[in-house]
């Protein structure tokens, strides 16, 4: 009976520890796995903040200068969250043996600040000579591309316009040149320098450098927006002489160019008409069907009744997820006003643009040929805009250039 009562004890005994085991293992198991539920749910919690805060971020390059041989760079902050600058990569476009290289920065900019001097303090020297590809990241993995003298990266669109391009012996002609950032990958361009070849082609003359160009060369063209620089020079030579103008850009695109053809005419004078206008900014349209923009600009045919038309700048759109589609128009009479219905001749394609965050820009760009014009009557040359689903569609930063050709 003593020996049956011993073994009973011990098997409750064994059953205690067993019982405890398993509850302990139990317990352990549930805290482990609350412990991983918090950790996976602060994790969420902080990628989620994170990548709401990098969508908020807005910050663009303001200026772009070489100071003793490094770059001097300011960062404008136009977000509503501090930024922080964490590394600057650098590819040198003229020298392939340079190689791409990456530096800390690790500099914050509050919203509306401007962080100045990035790349004085670095062991980076840059040659005028030579062109550079830069991107600048933030903490939160925003990046800004520009370039430094180049624009090696793809063809940008280049127009040369010539005033008067024909004249009797010993006439006075301007050379103009239009450059438009129509950079596909977002970049600015910086320290855009123009580069003038002249040519003779049929008969004996001289063209002769007044001045120009003006200026010298461009500090920043940001995506979108148009830059003109300006020669002058002076034609003499025997009628039927003629001279090529081409200019392309320092350290860009292979082939990249525009040209111009000038002669010297005793049988008459060709006064082609052209037109560059800064918009003026708009207001805003709410209409899914569209309304005119204008004012925009306008042209007075006066000897083919054959226009270019090129059109630059910014849609925005006040809905996440909305859209905008920007047209086209001229005609004659009165110049419609600034949220008119739709009139005039469509010409050219509609750009449609697709807005995924609220208040986010995107560049348009059209060139078109309008022919048939009637001479010495004035044409009216606008936007038109609508909006896709809701929201609100506006187009800033609007340049126009006209050239009867």
């Amino acid at each position: 009976m003593k020996i049956m009562n011993d073994r009973r004890g011990i098997s409750t005994v064994v059953g205690a520890v067993f019982f405890i085991i398993i509850f302990t293992t139990a317990i352990s198991f549930v805290t482990y796995d609350m412990n991983l539920l918090n950790n996976f749910t602060d994790a969420f919690v902080t990628k989620s903040q994170t990548d709401a805060d990098a969508n908020h971020e807005q910050f663009s390059i303001t200026k772009v200068t070489l100071d003793n041989n490094k770059f001097n760079i300011t960062v404008q902050n136009s977000g509503n969250i501090p930024i922080t600058i964490d590394r600057l990569w650098i590819q040198n476009k003229t020298d392939v043996t340079w190689g791409t290289s990456k530096y800390v920065i690790n500099q914050m900019v509050y919203p509306g600040n401007s962080l100045t001097k990035i790349g004085q303090s670095l062991p980076l020297y840059a040659k005028s000579t030579q062109g550079y590809d830069i991107k600048l990241v933030t903490m939160r993995g925003n990046v800004k591309e520009f370039f430094v003298n180049s624009v090696s990266q793809q063809p940008v669109f280049l127009q040369l316009f010539a005033l008067p391009n024909s004249s009797p012996n010993n006439f006075n002609t301007t050379l103009l040149l239009g450059v438009t950032n129509n950079m596909t990958n977002g970049g600015s361009l910086s320290n855009i320098q123009p580069n003038m070849v002249v040519t003779n082609m049929t008969g004996f003359g001289r063209a002769t450098l007044i001045s120009g160009p003006a200026p010298s060369f461009y500090p920043l063209l940001n995506v979108g927006n148009m830059a003109f620089f300006k020669w002058d020079y002076t034609i003499t030579g025997t009628s039927g002489y003629k001279v090529n103008f081409k200019v392309s850009l320092k350290n860009g695109y292979l082939f990249n160019n525009a040209s111009q053809n000038v002669f010297i005419n005793t049988a008459g004078i060709y006064q082609p008409q052209i037109n560059f206008t800064a918009q003026a900014n708009q207001t805003g349209t709410t209409s899914s069907t569209g309304v005119m923009l204008g004012p925009g600009t306008s042209i007075t045919p006066q000897s083919t009744g054959r226009i270019f038309v090129h059109v630059s700048g910014f849609t925005s759109q006040s809905k996440a997820g909305g859209g905008c589609i920007t047209g086209i128009r001229y005609g004659t009479g009165s110049t419609p006003i600034n949220g008119a219905a739709l009139t005039g001749t469509s010409v050219g394609w509609k750009q449609s643009s697709t807005h995924p965050a609220t208040n986010s820009t995107v560049p348009i760009s059209q060139a078109v040929q309008v022919t048939g014009l009637i001479l010495n009557t004035k044409y009216w040359i606008e936007l038109s805009e609508a909006v896709i689903k809701s929201g609100t569609c506006t187009v800033n930063n609007v340049n126009w250039s006209v050239l009867e050709s």
